[in-house]
């Protein structure tokens, strides 16, 4: 038996059932502990709860667990701190988090682009992903561009969505002008396909499953929790790179000393070994 699938369809089928939970209410914040640390106190990291290898919260004993943990107690460790604190955010919530100060940095498979950039500070490169598609067997697509006229579901928040309107402008399947948007839920209408949008991924997989979407837009990363053999991802379709950092205020005193930390641990192939660990 592959316990690495079956483990993945019970945390699809956890984060499934509580979906409208994760959308609804930011989550508590997970219990580890570095006591055994010295140091000025607690970094406080806004990490996910739901990302399989990555970031997910046990929730029988509060704790998270992952590469992203990791890598937030060794950066705690580097600069001194002695506590790490993790603080359970979402696509749409993450932001607001950190330029609130809620959260001293963001370790939220949250990925680098230019229009982020203007709002926030981020470390080297940790790790590189890809968007990618992900459809129900099936629903007998094959391929892109088999979507055409069809509608792709992404989550408020994430870089999905712009880049896929991009990618559809690049590929001359699309001339990229929305036709008619809904504020509220999202949705856009583009001349050749439609964009659903939901607040979270579990939300997102349960649209996919009931055919509300013919294809949901997501990082490989993150579509790791929600595949299994009844799913397929496109293989003539991906964008590419994401780059996911730490993110800081900007300008902020934090920012310079996380980044030197980052570049330490890439250096040295402590993001190598947790990679490795988690993989």
């Amino acid at each position: 038996m592959d316990h690495s699938v079956t483990r993945r369809n019970a945390c699809r089928l956890a984060i499934s059932a509580t979906g409208a939970a994760l959308a609804a209410m930011l989550l508590p914040a997970c219990s580890n502990s570095n006591s055994g640390m010295s140091g000025k106190g607690k970094l406080s990291v806004g990490v996910r709860a739901d990302i399989v290898g990555f970031s997910e919260r046990n929730p029988n004993n509060g704790k998270c667990y992952g590469f992203e943990i990791d890598l937030a107690n060794e950066l705690a460790n580097r600069l001194g701190y002695g506590d790490c604190s993790f603080i359970t955010v979402t696509p749409e919530t993450r932001e607001e988090m950190l330029s609130s100060g809620k959260v001293d940095c963001l370790i939220a498979c949250y990925s680098i682009s230019d229009e982020r950039k203007k709002l926030f500070d981020f470390s080297p490169a940790y790790y590189t992903d890809s968007v990618i598609l992900v459809v129900e067997n099936t629903s007998l697509i094959q391929s892109f561009s088999q979507l055409e006229g069809g509608t792709i579901g992404t989550v408020a928040g994430a870089n999905a969505a712009p880049q896929l309107a991009a990618k559809f402008l690049e590929l001359g399947l699309s001339d990229g002008i929305p036709r008619q948007q809904d504020a509220e839920s999202g949705s856009i209408d583009y001349d050749t396909w439609h964009l659903s949008q939901y607040a979270s991924y579990a939300e997102l997989s349960q649209a996919l499953e009931a055919g509300d979407v013919d294809a949901m837009a997501t990082d490989g990363a993150i579509a790791k929790t929600y595949l299994d053999g009844e799913r397929t991802v496109l293989p003539d379709f991906g964008i590419n790179p994401q780059r996911y950092a730490v993110a800081t205020q900007k300008d902020s005193e934090l920012s310079p000393k996380i980044a030197a930390k980052v570049r330490s641990m890439l250096k040295d192939k402590t993001v190598d070994k947790f990679i490795n660990k988690w993989n």
